[in-house]
């Protein structure tokens, strides 16, 4: 058996290992070609057995040597080529041989790849044969004299390995070891109340896109073998005039894989439609969080990975490749950007928001993945690149129109929470907390805010001359804590207690300014000087609840009307101490009920209110105490030494409703 191996049976006869004398074809003399002195045989009624009807007879060829028919091919395509004489060239022999060869190593029963695409041995006869005939086609229709029944013949040569190779490229493509991804598992935001939870994961959200990249890292699952011959044959296929039988298989063979691998993730479930018929964020929102793990899936694995094999494929035949694969892209995202803008179309609320930047920063790593290097020269002349960039470019400037709107309706939010009934205590009201955790999450967003609002080019009403000068995310956040001290301004009202009303801002107002420092992004955001000014208003909420309070007690223990003609009137320095001690009693039980939170601002309240009562109320008795003849007098009078209304004042603001004053002294 020679290296390429025998031709398997063909037309049901056996075939003689030597021409027979009397053979028209056997004693044709070639102007092209020297009689050989041991000619290739060439079996006994050729034309009936090259019928194409004969394909599925399983009679064996002759044992001949395939290379020295493509040899003589060869020489007889150059001879042709360099003949002088134009007349009507002969057929040779050779060509009745070569054309059973081809046909033989081309039935269906003898196609290479097996049942799932597997690499059999790589056969080069047809990859010569294809190079041969192309060269013999050229150089016959450049003979004005060649039969056309000739030249059909080799056309039809040619079109059948051709077509044997199209069926093994098919094969060939739609046959991978790719991994099955995972469903994406991107943690979903809970509804509690009015004032949903926050839980959109970032770092879950990044850990999915990384589990499929890991389940995903061999797609398309093709071994270095089989890439290689998908090369060979893409590559002799357009090199041969058949381009657009190549980009069809290609295409429709490509395009399922990328299908396939969508369908994995239930891409099938996210319809355009469907969007408006829920009208629910709560069931739309596990299809949004399905949606943006496909998208990152595409943009991080899919598009990547087709288009490494593509240009490995292609490496000859970059321009064909180019149109390829921006209409594979097109066709695998034009569902998913319709999808996105029937979500951008649903009526802004707050929930949303966090959705809307996972979309728009998965869409703007699609746009990268696939079009937006402009320094990429593969697609940087590319029509196409132009109008997928415009199309994917629209879906985000909608996805960021909603996420605007979105922050935009957290304003009328806050704007239009009732002021019903206070927060006991004087604590930090739901909607401050509500408010500062939603901006601390958005700012996490930083970058991809400040995009949106550069793009969006919006003036909050809400901001001042100063905000205006601030970036447009700057602005935003700004406004909605405006919106937000506004708010609590209103319900600061609802405390009867001018005491409790300035305690209710001054809690909330540092709660705030607090919220603002701890996050860098949202600091960053408002500046040095906004924090200064939010700090004096701060203070100036603890002076006036200072004055409300502990100035109106130190009253009680001031000199004036206590001496009358230079005496003491003790019936009056009796009276200021019992007032004293009924108010501080009736302050210590009021006020160990409020609340106040942070550690920072519990000692500081604590201590500024010790710095102001402690050393007033222990010079007024160190001064009248003598005045008091008796024990039991002094009991009676002086309820509290200072080292008890120290130790009081350290309970106060625990929210304590059964707080207790146990009489401590000396």
């Amino acid at each position: 058996m020679d290296r390429h191996g025998k031709s398997g049976s063909f037309i049901g006869r056996r075939w003689k290992t030597t021409t027979t004398t009397d053979s028209p074809r056997s004693s044709f003399s070639s102007p092209f070609l020297p009689r050989k002195s041991s000619p290739v045989p060439v079996p006994d009624n050729i034309n009936a057995q090259l019928s194409d009807s004969n394909d599925d007879l399983d009679e064996a060829i002759p044992d001949v040597d395939h290379d020295q028919i493509l040899l003589e091919i060869e020489r007889f395509t150059d001879e042709l080529c360099t003949a002088d004489d134009k007349t009507t060239p002969p057929e040779p022999d050779i060509i009745d041989t070569f054309s059973l060869i081809i046909k033989s190593k081309t039935r269906k029963s003898t196609r290479r790849p097996g049942r799932n695409g597997e690499v059999t041995d790589e056969d080069p006869f047809l990859y010569e044969s294809v190079r041969l005939l192309c060269k013999l086609k050229t150089a016959l229709g450049e003979n004005p004299n060649t039969s056309m029944v000739m030249l059909d013949r080799i056309n039809k040569l040619l079109h059948r390995i051709i077509m044997f190779m199209e069926e093994e490229l098919r094969s060939f493509l739609q046959h991978s070891k790719a991994k099955l991804p995972p469903e994406p598992s991107l943690k979903m935001m809970t509804s509690s109340s009015r004032h949903f939870s926050f839980k959109p994961d970032r770092s879950n959200s990044n850990s999915t896109t990384t589990a499929i990249k890991d389940e995903d890292d061999d797609f398309p699952g093709f071994s270095e073998e089989k890439i290689i011959r998908i090369t060979k044959i893409v590559t002799t296929m357009i090199s041969s005039g058949y381009k657009n039988e190549c980009s069809h298989v290609y295409s429709m063979a490509r395009g399922n894989a990328l299908y396939e691998q969508l369908k994995k993730n239930d891409f099938e479930k996210l319809n355009a439609e469907d969007v408006s018929r829920l009208n629910s964020w709560e069931l739309l929102e596990p299809d949004v969080a399905r949606w943006i793990g496909i998208i990152k899936q595409c943009s991080d694995v899919l598009i990547p990975a087709e288009r490494k094999l593509g240009e490995t494929v292609f490496a000859d035949n970059v321009s064909v490749f180019r149109g390829l694969f921006i209409n594979l892209v097109h066709s695998l995202i034009t569902s998913l950007l319709d999808y996105a803008r029937a979500i951008a179309k649903t009526k802004a609320s707050v929930e949303k928001l966090f959705r809307f930047l996972d979309m728009y920063e998965a869409l703007s790593g699609l746009r990268e993945a696939i079009t937006n290097n402009d320094n990429d020269e593969f697609l940087s002349d590319s029509q196409s690149r132009n109008d997928l960039n415009t199309e994917i470019s629209s879906s985000i400037d909608r996805i960021g129109g909603a996420a605007v709107n979105t922050l935009g309706e957290l304003e009328n939010s806050i704007r239009n929470d009732p002021a019903k009934t206070p927060v006991p205590g004087g604590a930090i009201h739901p909607l401050s907390s509500y408010v500062l955790n939603y901006l601390k999450l958005a700012c996490a967003y930083g970058n991809c805010l400040e995009q949106i609002f550069q793009n969006a080019k919006l003036i909050q009403p809400s901001a001042t001359s100063e905000d205006m000068e601030k970036s447009p995310l700057a602005a935003q956040v700004a406004s909605v804590i405006a919106v937000l001290d506004g708010n609590l301004a209103l319900k600061s009202t609802l405390y009867k207690d001018p005491s409790l009303r300035f305690f209710f801002l001054m809690n909330n107002g540092r709660y705030i300014l607090t919220k603002v420092r701890e996050s860098n992004e949202i600091k960053k955001l408002m500046g040095d000087n906004w924090c200064r000014r939010k700090s004096s208003e701060v203070r100036h909420y603890h002076k006036s609840y200072q004055r409300e309070t502990w100035t109106r007690l130190l009253q009680c223990i001031t000199q004036e009307g206590i001496q009358v003609n230079g005496k003491v009137n003790k019936q009056a320095l009796n009276e200021r101490f019992k007032n004293f001690n009924a108010m501080f009693d009736e302050i210590h039980k009021t006020q160990s009920t409020w609340v106040v939170r942070e550690p920072q601002l519990l000692s500081e309240l604590r201590a500024s209110i010790s710095a102001v009562v402690i050393p007033a109320y222990r010079s007024f008795v160190g001064r009248y105490r003598h005045h008091f003849e008796s024990a039991k007098s002094v009991d009676k009078y002086i309820k509290y030494q200072p080292e008890d209304i120290e130790a009081l004042i350290e309970t106060l603001f625990d929210g304590n409703i059964n707080a207790s004053m146990s009489r401590k002294r000396s």
